[in-house]
């Protein structure tokens, strides 16, 4: 009587493992699967990166007024960028605020 006790056991638990293995393999190949999509996408999205960008023209004897309108406009677009980053921030800061209850929200 134990030999059947014990054979069924044996068979019970060697079903359990091919039923537990065939769900990790089936986990497995969903995750290699969806790696695949993930890199083609990253490879569509990064190829533009990957190409060279050109070298910019280095004027080391430039002129004084030629440097002078390229320190203006560097600094227009940094002014530019901060005031941006500024409003974002502030944006940021009233939704918060309001979401807070610290203050009304506009109508």
């Amino acid at each position: 009587m134990w030999f059947w006790i014990w054979t069924g056991l044996i068979l019970g638990w060697l079903v359990g493992v091919f039923f537990g293995l065939r769900w990790l393999w089936r986990q497995f190949k969903e995750l290699m699967e969806a790696f695949g999509a993930a890199s083609e996408l990253a490879t569509t999205r990064l190829a533009p990166a990957a190409t060279p960008s050109p070298i910019p023209e280095v004027a080391i004897f430039a002129s004084a007024e030629d440097l002078a309108t390229r320190f203006s406009a560097r600094a227009e677009r940094i002014g530019a960028r901060r005031r941006r980053r500024r409003e974002r921030h502030q944006a940021a800061y009233d939704r918060w605020a309001v979401l807070a209850g610290y203050a009304e929200a506009e109508k």
